[in-house]
């Protein structure tokens, strides 16, 4: 499971170092790579970032849902049609594909967010006003009892 929230930079290359933390947990599985796509989160735009065994559990769930219905075949060409596949190199970096950079507006201050089966990137302002709106949320007592929370 991934946790924390850690500020880091892309290289003039488009390259990210992957935090600490989490490269310990891929390496406990023995993954290499990860699979890069595009996201939203309440409209802004970020990364999800699958370790191989999440994206195929991925894969599998979309596999049960009708396949025909335009809904998810939207969804299906936006996150699985946007991916692509990215080693890990010995320094614990990725490439972010240029598309990816551009379509998420990433610059040089980023953020990696923790998810419970993936991880996220994100641009660094960009996230620190979907926290703030989320803190905004998450202190309103009726928005804890929908969760049952």
């Amino acid at each position: 499971m991934f946790t924390g929230r850690f500020d880091h930079s892309l290289d003039d290359k488009g390259r990210a170092s992957i935090p600490a933390r989490f490269r310990e947990l891929l390496l406990r599985e023995s993954h290499d790579r990860l699979y890069v796509t595009n996201f939203f989160y309440n409209k802004e735009k970020c990364l999800a970032l699958y370790p191989p065994t999440q994206w195929d559990k991925l894969n599998e769930m979309l596999a049960t849902k009708q396949r025909f219905d335009p809904r998810m075949q939207a969804f299906e060409t936006f996150l699985i049609g946007g991916a692509f596949e990215v080693p890990v190199d010995r320094q614990g970096r990725i490439l972010i594909p240029e598309r990816l950079r551009a379509w998420a507006g990433l610059g040089r201050e980023v953020v990696f967010s923790a998810r419970p089966d993936h991880f996220e990137l994100w641009n660094k302002q960009v996230l620190d006003r979907v926290i703030k709106m989320s803190e905004e949320q998450v202190s309103d007592p009726e928005f804890l009892a929908k969760l049952g929370i």
